[in-house]
Order: structure tokens, then C-alpha cells, then sequence
């Protein structure tokens, strides 16, 4: 299985589609992406079949028609997708970067709530201050 980082945006849509879901046919997949976007059923299972390729999809193809369930769980995609962009951040970052994010997305009173607590517990270990990580030490 490749990379969560090899997920492109569109893949992360139908992805987004049968992890809802739990499993699909490529057509309920068709049905909800022709509505929401204006790609072609061509297109989507063009998608399919490239994250069928790259070891996100499998396919139950001892039927018809094929029923589609994920090979990765969403949880983990999401962990590695945010992993892997905080890793692109300097350190000095990534608290703007998590602020940013939670002042421009809606996030429901539940999460916020969790939101809250992991910080408050977060709080009672963490630094005064982090040191910016983008040069090496002998260059600061």
C-alpha cells in the first residue's frame, strides 16, 4: 500500500464517499459525485480504479456489481495526512498553523470540547517557547 501523500484531492473524495458509507458499488459512488460535482461517471471510475491501483480500494469482484470497500481506515489516512504536513512546517509553525485551521473550519461543540481538554492536559508539559527546527543547529 502506497502513501496517503499519493492521494489526490479527487481521490480523497470518493475516498471520502466509501469510508462513509463503509462499502459501495462504483455506481452509488457515480450517483453521489454527479451531484455534487460535475465530473463525468468516467472520470470517477477512473478514480476507482487508480485507488484500486495504488492499494486504498478493494474490490469484492465475486459478484455483480463489484462492492468496493476501503483498505485503509479513515482515521489512519487522516493521521498520516496531517502528519505528513506538519512535517513540511517549522516547528514555530505548527501552533499557527492548528489555531488557523480551528478558526477556519466548523467544528462542532463536541470537538471543541475535546479540543479543550487534550490542550488544557497538553498544556501542563509543554515549552514556554519552540525552537524553530529549519536550519541546522551549527547554523542558528
Amino acid at each position: 500500500m502506497k502513501e496517503v501523500e499519493s492521494m489526490s484531492r479527487a481521490e480523497w473524495q470518493v475516498m471520502r464517499i466509501i469510508w462513509t458509507l463503509g462499502q459501495t458499488t462504483s455506481k452509488e459512488v457515480i450517483d453521489i459525485l454527479e451531484r455534487k460535482t460535475d465530473w463525468k461517471a468516467a472520470t470517477i471510475k477512473t478514480l476507482i480504479g487508480r485507488l484500486q491501483k495504488k492499494g486504498f480500494l478493494a474490490a469484492d469482484e465475486t459478484k455483480r456489481p463489484y462492492v468496493y470497500k476501503p483498505l485503509i481506515a479513515e482515521d489512519s489516512a487522516i493521521h498520516e495526512s496531517v502528519t505528513d504536513l506538519f512535517d513540511n512546517l517549522c516547528c514555530m509553525r505548527k501552533g499557527y498553523a492548528i489555531n488557523d485551521l480551528i478558526e477556519n473550519s466548523e467544528i462542532s461543540q463536541n470537538d471543541i470540547a475535546t479540543i479543550i481538554q487534550t490542550l488544557t492536559e497538553k498544556a501542563k508539559t509543554a515549552p514556554k517557547e519552540v525552537e524553530c527546527d529549519c536550519l541546522e543547529a551549527d547554523l542558528k
